[in-house]
């Protein structure tokens, strides 16, 4: 029997689950969690990772209240993207700005003019992205092109967790892989990219991989909480999505797509090696790093930060307003009464969101609907999200050539019955829902693997297939959705001639 302790944090929330091994079955049990949401300074978004590593602290003094002193492995993952500086001392330089905060046109123009875009894109295989890695140095660096002269490494959001809990600067590569400076061949810093942009070669921190051991848990820290000295702290996949992938339980090859699903949903096919051609390019898809050599054949989707954002608003004037009661109000709605493409900028910030959609509906010449009426926006959101999802998928699928015969959600997203329902009519095949702590619990398993435990993917698989209860959403009025798919598909394409 082994114990992995495992940190997830997402962008509404961070949790620390011990997961453990035995007799080929995990079980994972959540010992904190705490609100990781966008700390404002200034007008300025930020991450508080001093408060998150806090938080730690305090779920491991949980940990050996339950368990005792002895624990064999610790790993964070997180979202992408955005990144800590290191001084030169190995410092951390202040807190990581959020990519939430708006991020103009103007590093494309750049891109295109030292690199091109379509080249850039052979090299590093990602998706253009507005707040990817990249585009953020290129902005910061125009607005202060001293911005990297203090600057002696780098570690993305879940790297520096691991630093702060006594490992030495790393990047793990699936976090590395998505922020454009990455070569998707070498799977090393892609030394033309940073060239090009001016980004300092001692930026170059050492890229390791999921299963790595990168450190043990500082001395301090470990008798500050009761542990035992010599846990070890394993790289999980430190981006949450790829973490999230280790844990779907398919154990075939091909002919099924996965949706992570959470305040992103990330639509992905899981291949064998990065496709970067003509087609890809114009499909902007994303080769985003998977573990043990898969990759992610992948694109955003906005995902639940809409509706996440509505109830924000919303418990304004509704305290103590749950999901359960949003999603009861949106089954009483009218089906099909107006679309969103939940991918358009407007939909990106913080803010009043139903007062953004109500927007939306009406400059798009679509039947209006009052910000307050909950029932019918997140009718609207929820109904477009699985039509996106089909959208997006299926082309997906076809560029990679895969037939979809079922579709995996994992995540957060799953707690909803309802757009796992509407996920299964709009793609017209079954939907198998679960892990719902699927980031977590692929956290914990790759420190398995890298403790000796495990030892393939299809090992790991087999393993959440014998410890996770899935629930199964077949395909129900089907020709209602067809039709509404078509007049989707038909919208998008009037949104994208504007």
């Amino acid at each position: 029997m082994t114990r992995h302790f495992a940190i997830d944090l997402g962008a509404e929330s961070g949790r620390c689950m011990v997961g453990t091994l035995e007799n080929s079955r995990l079980q994972m049990d959540e010992l904190h969690r705490f609100p990781t949401q966008i700390c404002t300074i200034r007008g300025e978004y930020y991450w508080n990772i001093y408060r998150y590593f806090d938080e730690i602290v305090t779920a491991l003094k949980i940990y050996v209240s339950r368990y005792g002193p002895h624990l064999d492995s610790i790993g964070a993952d997180s979202w992408g993207v955005d990144y800590c500086l290191l001084g030169h001392n190995h410092a951390i330089q202040g807190l990581p700005k959020s990519y939430r905060r708006m991020v103009s046109q103007k590093p494309y123009e750049v891109m295109e003019e030292r690199f091109g875009k379509d080249r850039l894109y052979r090299h590093c295989g990602i998706q253009f992205l507005d707040f990817n890695t990249l585009n953020q140095f290129i902005q910061e660096m125009a607005l202060d092109p001293d911005y990297l002269s203090d600057a002696h490494g780098m570690m993305f959001i879940a790297d520096a967790i691991h630093f702060l809990l006594g490992a030495k600067p790393t990047c793990e590569y699936t976090a590395a892989s998505i922020s454009q400076l990455v070569n998707t061949r070498t799977k090393q810093w892609d030394d033309e990219i940073l060239a090009a942009f001016s980004i300092p070669e001692r930026l170059k921190t050492p890229i390791v991989f999921a299963g790595d051991v990168i450190g043990t848990l500082s001395e301090e820290l470990a008798a500050a909480v009761g542990l035992k000295s010599g846990v070890k702290i394993i790289a999980p996949a430190a981006h949450d999505t790829a973490s999230a992938s280790v844990a779907v339980p398919a154990l075939t090859q091909g002919n099924w797509a996965s949706i992570s699903s959470g305040t992103w949903s990330l639509a992905s096919v899981e291949i064998d090696a990065p496709i970067t051609d003509d087609a890809c390019y114009r499909m902007n898809i994303s080769n985003s790093a998977g573990v043990l050599g898969k990759s992610l054949f992948l694109k955003n989707i906005m995902g639940l930060w809409i509706i996440q954002q509505c109830k924000y608003q919303w418990e304004t004037m509704h305290p103590g307003l749950g999901y359960a009661e949003i999603v009861e109000l949106a089954e009483k709605a009218e089906p099909f009464k107006a679309f969103i493409d939940p991918d358009e900028s407007c939909f990106f910030p913080p803010g009043d969101m139903p007062g953004r959609i109500s927007d939306y509906l009406r400059k798009s010449g679509q039947t209006e609907i009052a910000p307050d009426d909950m029932g019918s926006v997140a009718r609207v959101i929820y109904e477009s999200l699985a039509l996106k999802y089909r959208f997006i998928l299926r082309r997906i699928a076809d560029t990679c050539g895969t037939g979809l015969e079922a579709l995996h959600i994992t995540g957060g997203g799953t707690n909803n019955r309802m757009l796992n329902q509407f996920s299964a009519n709009a793609f017209r095949i079954p939907v198998i829902c679960g892990p719902k702590e699927c980031s977590a619990m692929g956290n914990a398993l790759m420190q398995a693997y890298g403790c000796g435990r495990l030892g393939s993917l299809r090992e790991i698989r087999q393993v959440v297939c014998d410890s996770v209860k899935l629930d199964h959403y077949m395909p129900e009025n089907t020709d209602l959705w067809e039709d509404a798919y078509r007049r989707f598909e038909a919208f998008l394409n009037t949104r994208s001639r504007h």
